[in-house]
């Protein structure tokens, strides 16, 4: 699972949008998805950010934002927590989703420099009860090429990636069996201090990669 996860933000960074087999309409989950990450990789190949080490927090700051516009981060903490959520206060849960964001920015966004020009075929996209879809991808790695399916959901006439799914292991489901290893929801006395447990990991775990980027790079490889 730590590989696949390793491979997450290296899907998020690609180009060359070969193998599309169909054309998909203009405000299709597969449009979605690509545009997003058409935006990532211009910003990646963005000739001021080559060779200048000053300019890269710029540049991790624009790959956030421009992954945010396409990533509902919302949807993503929710399905990672699962049914506790709903016992969630609505602070807590917006608290949940703001450390939960910037965990998985830190632990991805250290490693943009592993980026080597993998490519992506979009190969299909399916459209479930009408506001859920998948679109099926995979990376071109010139040695193997890795399924990588994106979950994503209608939201105000857009849609958005809420999980991503690769060899086998999705980003939510990898979280949500963390989580509910911490969680204990016997009794709301037990449910409070465990909640409390998890915040505290989440705030320490983010303020361990905020000041050791390198620790966070390493987080993701493993």
């Amino acid at each position: 699972m730590k590989r696949t996860l390793s491979i997450i933000i290296i899907a998020l960074l690609l180009s060359s949008f070969a193998g599309t087999c169909f054309a998909a309409a203009d405000n299709s989950p597969m449009v979605r998805l690509r545009s997003g990450i058409q935006g990532v990789i211009e910003i990646l190949n963005d000739p001021q950010y080559k060779g200048n080490p000053e300019m890269r927090e710029n540049q991790i700051l624009k790959i956030r934002e421009t992954i945010k516009d396409f990533f509902n981060f919302e949807e993503l903490s929710k399905r990672s927590v699962g049914r506790p959520w709903l016992q969630f206060t609505p602070e807590e849960q917006e608290r949940f989703v703001g450390l939960f964001t910037d965990l998985l920015e830190q632990t991805y966004l250290a490693r943009i420099e592993d980026y080597s020009g993998e490519k992506v075929a979009f190969d299909k996209e399916t459209i479930i009860k009408g506001k859920y879809a998948q679109v099926d991808t995979r990376l071109l790695t010139g040695k193997q090429d890795i399924p990588v399916f994106y979950r994503m959901k209608l939201k105000d006439g857009e849609w958005d990636v809420y999980d991503v799914k690769i060899e086998g292991v999705s980003l939510v489901k990898n979280y949500r069996t963390q989580f509910s290893g911490i969680l204990d929801t016997t009794n709301d006395k037990t449910f409070a201090a465990s909640k409390k447990d998890l915040f505290d990991r989440l705030e320490k775990k983010c303020e361990e990669l905020k000041f050791n980027p390198k620790a966070a790079a390493e987080n993701g490889k493993k």
